[in-house]
């Protein structure tokens, strides 16, 4: 790569890093994550955060990219200069950012950002003067570059294990409400020694972070086990792909079961707090799979799914409430009768909402859905239907208690979940293999094509409506009875931008891609208190992240990683057609890159 080039990019990548930095500092986010501690009592979560973006950089700044027909590489010296200068321009930026603050008056600088405080400023320089700190950051910047691009030049077969090692430490200290709380209770419950010292090696009770034993050990190995995947796994696959028939059912079976019985006894280790975490989980991923029909199966944005999730949380309300509800209509149903009718309803809001947009595509669609779905938060406020919903104030009196269980307790309205969450699953999987799901994925892929082909787009697109609305239904009749009462605040276009994070961070069409998405955009900042403030901020990043790093999510559908790829494939043909050698050495970059 020419050196002028090289200098662009590092300057580029530095001044984007340096002033993530600034803007995660200016909202907040440093200072308030600095709670939180990761490992011992030094590494926070805001540190990490000030860490992360010089780190990031040194990664990307070298990353092969087409330029002209040609994958642009960087020699080995080239990769770790670059990640080094951005990191250090990063970190430059920083302490630059924090000397201006200095040099105002601190009333002023907090008059426009309130968050920058004199607890941040002490953060920023780590307790030291502005000098130290200077060098302190610029250094510091320039060591997580390198790092970074040392990571980028080590072959695949150590690179993987190594990231799959930083990502467990950094998952096992953010679940630490869940790990230590599920050790203790299952070293009471089998008896063996006394609860804490199943954990205190591994968590601290002090500072409640890992430990830097357990840190060590928990990236130890979680190393060894990518190290043993990457060299068995495709043996593993291999040996699975031969299975058939009887042996593939019975271990797919087992497999299931296993992953029953965990869920099963969850709410017992993990306690009350945490089941009322998993509990919301699921209601967002009822949500996600009706959601993913619409848009992961039959790619039709809709970006009003929230409609349908009030359609069925209102109707479950009005029919099951009682006379203290604030509504004119209380048949009083007994909730299990009532459920067939609030997603027949739903199925038929959802064929209402899906007839007038049959010809509308892409962005045009999202943009009238996105309509329908404030139509559906003005009549939940109007006075219109203020006899039936009681308007602004909402419905009470909902039934908590059914077949003799109340599910005001966590624990137990966590298993209502999942019995919930598995009829929506089983559904989701038989239409992903049916001939609906086979219609559905030829419309995604080219409508008029799948026309053509004698397919009817309209009977189609209507049954992903009616479908979606369906199991999304669902969630709105869980949120009723976990709450007890309803109010039109909770059904606003936020929670429409939510469920459609959770499809695209997990992979469209996906459904173990849906469920991962529901665990890590819902679950993590639901155990995390500092996480609610920024939950936007983050659903943002992370969107962005992953429509720039694994467009096609992190559990992919096949098919659908197939379609994002099919330029790339299309663009690497029409390179080893020109003949040219520096065009074949690109292809060769390219073909490495793609195995990665």
């Amino acid at each position: 790569m020419p050196n002028r080039a090289l200098t662009e990019r590092i300057v580029k990548a530095g001044l984007l890093a340096g002033f993530g930095v600034v803007y995660l500092a200016a909202v907040g986010m440093i200072g308030a994550f600095n709670v939180r501690n990761l490992i011992g009592d030094q590494v926070t979560l805001g540190k990490v955060l000030l860490a992360v973006p010089a780190f990031m950089v040194g990664t990307l700044v070298t990353r092969p990219r087409l330029r002209g027909g040609v994958f642009e590489q960087t020699a080995p010296a080239q990769t770790l200069l670059a990640g080094a200068g951005a990191g250090m321009l990063a970190g430059g930026v920083a302490i630059t950012a924090v000397f201006i603050a200095q040099a105002f008056n601190t009333d002023t600088v907090r008059g426009i950002f309130v968050a920058v405080t004199p607890a941040l400023i002490s953060v920023m320089t780590f307790g030291r003067s502005l000098p130290v700190a200077a060098v302190i950051l610029i250094l510091a910047g320039g060591v997580l570059g390198t790092l970074g691009a040392s990571l980028r030049l080590l072959p695949k077969a150590y690179r993987r294990p190594v990231t799959v090692g930083l990502v467990a430490v950094l998952l096992m200290a953010l679940l630490q409400r869940i790990i230590p709380t599920a050790l203790q209770e299952l070293a009471s419950k089998i008896g063996s020694g006394s609860p804490t010292s199943w954990t205190s090696w591994l968590y601290s009770s002090a500072f409640g972070g890992l430990t830097v034993l357990g840190a060590l050990v928990t990236f130890v190995v979680a190393t060894a086990v990518a190290v043993g995947w990457s060299r068995r796994g495709h043996r593993v696959r291999e040996r699975l792909g031969e299975m058939r028939g009887e042996s593939r059912k019975a271990l797919t079976g087992g497999a299931v079961l296993v992953l029953l019985g965990v869920v099963a006894v969850l709410p017992l280790l993990v306690g009350t707090v945490v089941s009322l975490v998993l509990g919301t989980v699921g209601i967002f991923l009822l949500m996600a799979l009706g959601l993913n029909i619409v848009v992961g199966y039959a790619g039709l944005l809709d970006l009003g799914y929230v409609a349908f999730f009030a359609v069925g949380a209102y109707t479950f309300g009005v029919l099951t409430a009682g006379p203290l509800s604030g509504s004119s209509l209380h048949p009083q149903l007994y909730p299990l009768l009532a459920i067939p009718i609030v997603v027949v309803a739903a199925a038929l809001t959802g064929l209402l909402i899906g007839a007038p947009v049959l010809r509308l595509r892409g962005d045009y669609l999202a943009i009238v859905t996105l309509g329908f779905g404030e139509i559906e938060r003005v009549l939940l406020v109007s006075n219109v239907l203020k006899p039936q919903l009681e308007g602004g104030i909402g419905l009470n009196d909902i039934p908590q208690h059914f077949l003799g269980i109340g599910f005001n307790d966590p624990e137990k309205f966590f298993y209502l979940v999942v019995v919930f969450v598995l009829l929506g699953l089983f559904v989701s999987y038989r239409l992903s293999r049916s001939r609906i799901g086979r219609a559905w994925n030829a419309m995604r892929e080219d409508e008029q094509v799948a026309e053509a082909m004698g397919i009817s787009t309209v009977k189609y697109k209507l049954l992903a409506f009616a479908m979606g609305a369906a199991i999304g239904s669902l969630g709105g009749i869980l949120f009723a009875v976990q709450i007890g009462s309803l109010e039109p605040l909770g059904f606003n276009i936020i929670v429409s931008i939510t469920v459609l994070a959770i499809i695209i961070l997990g992979g469209m069409g996906s459904i173990p891609g849906v469920v991962i998405g529901g665990l890590v955009l819902i679950g993590i900042p639901n155990l995390l208190d500092e996480f609610e403030a920024y939950r936007l901020l983050i659903y943002g990043a992370v969107l962005v992240a992953i429509m720039i790093l694994r467009p096609q999510g992190l559990i992919p559908n096949v098919r659908r990683m197939r379609e994002l790829k099919e330029e790339e494939f299309e663009q690497d043909a029409w390179m080893k057609r020109t003949g040219d050698a520096s065009v074949e050495q690109g292809l060769a970059v390219g073909a490495a890159r793609e195995a990665e």
